[in-house]
């Protein structure tokens, strides 16, 4: 809980509004029960009665503090950002030199530690951004106060062009949040996990390079000894992945009832989220029985791995598009990546609302979390091989960035400048190109 905030009873609940430290106990128990079923729930499906029988109180108690599950998200949302602001405010200066350098990585670490003290909030924020304007003015207010508390640390340092500063600080604050997520995902599937350590230094690396080119015994360093590996088993499980879609093998007439199936199931799954819907919903959207369901699919989980499939597919071909700039002139190289960006993010765009019902459908099943893995470190393995020849650095780690960049350039990021940001990050600060 921020250190600031004044903690009132909501009228009419008491004459005196104050409240004690055994109410402070109170409306912190219900945060924490909060935190935990946004988390296993999602935002939409959250609800006042599973919040407060987590917490072990009435709904009478929630109400003296909170109006609805939306005032419980604002108030956690709320300390994410005065923590995250206090953590960008001490900030040093930020300087090309080794100095420089170790402030940017003690920054990302902190935000990396706000994100493990608070992942349901970052999971479940943009569902609540899209439906609480609250929720997102406060995001764009907050970013806006650390891209310039950035900006005024770097002060006229760094090569960096001016112009393209504001937007490549404001796409990396994205990427930093990404790639935690990433990181926890692909961890599941490799063995040892993804050391902490590591993603930190890339992450301080790659925004150093940005900032300041290369710059030798600071932001680029020898390749690491051991390499992250690969998820185990991927081949099998991508296998399993693409199998467990729906059947190939129909009559035209069971085509269509299929394509029905799947058209409606991707409509009402957007609409309700994962958790929200049932087989019911997915049937009665299509018009047809439950006998008709299960002709095609086992379960629920079973047709969004055929939704996700299809998402993936495309997402991959993307992947496989990705330039080689050997050989090419800067200028030549620069057009070539700015194209394949283009094409990447409206892919994504396409299909960034069924990813993510699939990654919430893989938080309750084992199965589709090491899937996820799987895919995560196929598009990986890809960007390693466009990074690898650059001859520097944690190509492994690096990579992985590289993929929570395009992931956050995908989602809401389409816009000219953010094309130039994300590009002038790969060029930069993943290829350490010069301009």
């Amino acid at each position: 809980m921020a250190d600031n905030v004044v903690v009132l009873r909501r009228a009419p609940f008491s004459d005196n509004p104050q409240v004690g430290v055994r109410g402070l106990r109170s409306q912190q128990r219900i945060l924490d029960a909060a935190l935990r079923v946004f988390g296993e729930e999602g935002y939409h499906q959250c609800g006042v009665s599973r919040i407060t029988e987590v917490a072990g109180c009435s709904r009478a108690s929630f109400y003296q503090y909170f109006s609805s599950k939306e005032d419980v998200f604002r108030r956690l949302a709320g300390d994410v950002a005065s923590q995250l602001m206090a953590s960008t405010d001490a900030l040093p200066d930020i300087t090309p030199d080794d100095a420089g350098w170790k402030g940017l990585r003690a920054w990302i670490e902190r935000h990396a530690d706000i994100y493990g003290d608070y992942e349901p909030v970052f999971q479940a924020f943009q569902a609540a951004a899209e439906s609480d304007e609250a929720v997102a003015s406060g995001a764009t207010r907050i970013a806006g106060h650390e891209v310039r508390t950035i900006r005024a640390k770097l002060g006229k340092g760094g090569t960096l062009p001016a112009r393209h500063r504001d937007g490549v600080l404001d796409l990396s604050l994205t990427v930093i949040t990404r790639t935690h997520r990433i990181s926890h995902v692909l961890g599941a599937g490799l063995k040892g996990g993804v050391p902490a350590a590591r993603v930190y230094n890339s992450l301080a690396d790659i925004l150093h390079r940005t900032l300041f080119g290369l710059q030798e015994g600071v932001n680029v360093r020898k390749p690491p000894s051991r390499g992250l590996g690969r998820v185990r088993s991927r081949a099998e499980l991508l296998d399993s992945l693409q199998h467990g879609g729906a059947p190939a093998d129909l009559s035209p007439t069971g085509r269509r009832t299929l394509e029905g199936l799947l058209a409606s199931a991707h409509e009402v799954l957007l609409t309700k989220g994962y958790h929200g819907t049932r087989v019911d919903d997915i049937t009665a959207a299509a018009g047809v029985s439950h006998g008709a369901f299960y002709r095609y699919f086992e379960n629920k989980e079973h047709l969004v791995r055929a939704l996700a499939v299809r998402a993936i597919s495309r997402l991959n071909a993307a992947f496989e598009d990705v330039p080689d700039l050997t050989g090419q002139s800067r200028q030549q190289s620069s057009t070539a990546l700015r194209r394949w960006l283009r094409r990447y993010a409206s892919t994504y765009a396409a299909e960034a609302a069924m990813i993510r019902v699939w990654v919430d459908a893989a938080s309750d099943d084992p199965l589709q979390s090491l899937e996820s893995a799987a895919s995560l470190d196929w598009g990986r393995n890809r960007l390693m091989r466009f990074l690898e020849r650059r001859g520097f650095g944690d190509v492994d780690t690096d990579a992985l960035v590289f993929v929570a960049l395009l992931d956050a350039l995908g989602a809401n990021r389409r816009t000219p400048e953010a094309i130039d940001a994300a590009a002038l990050l790969v060029e930069r600060g993943l290829l350490g190109l010069s301009d």
